[in-house]
C-alpha cells in the first residue's frame, strides 16, 4: 500500500510533463484557429515541413516556417484587429495580406 502512494505522485508528474510540451505542429494548429477566426477544415504538415491550412470560409494559407507564422499572427493582431486573415502572401520585400474585413495591405519586411 505504501508503494502505491509513492508511485502515484511520480506517475502523475510524468503525465503532466508529457501534456505540457507543445510541438511545432501543436503551435501551427493553435495558430490556424487564430488566423482563420473560424473553424479549420484542413490542417496538414507535409514531409518538407510546409504547413497548409484551409479555413471553413475558404481562406487558405501555406506556411514554410514558424517565423512566417509569427509574422502572420502579429499582422492579424496589429492590422486586422484579431479578426483573421483572408489572404497572405510573402515576397522578398513585402508582406501582402487581406483582413477578413476586406482591408488589403502591403507592408515592407
Amino acid at each position: 500500500m505504501k508503494s502505491i502512494h509513492l508511485i502515484l505522485p511520480l506517475l502523475a508528474s510524468f503525465v503532466i510533463a508529457g501534456c505540457a510540451q507543445n510541438t511545432q505542429q501543436d503551435n501551427y494548429l493553435e495558430a490556424s484557429f487564430e488566423l482563420c477566426n473560424t473553424e479549420v477544415n484542413l490542417y496538414s504538415v507535409s514531409d518538407d515541413g510546409r504547413v497548409r491550412i484551409v479555413c471553413k470560409d475558404g481562406s487558405k494559407f501555406a506556411l514554410s516556417s514558424e517565423k512566417t507564422l509569427d509574422i502572420m499572427r502579429d499582422i492579424n493582431i496589429d492590422y486586422c484587429n484579431g479578426e483573421g486573415l483572408g489572404q497572405f502572401n510573402e515576397s522578398r520585400k513585402y508582406y501582402s495580406f487581406k483582413c477578413k474585413s476586406g482591408t488589403l495591405l502591403n507592408i515592407n519586411k
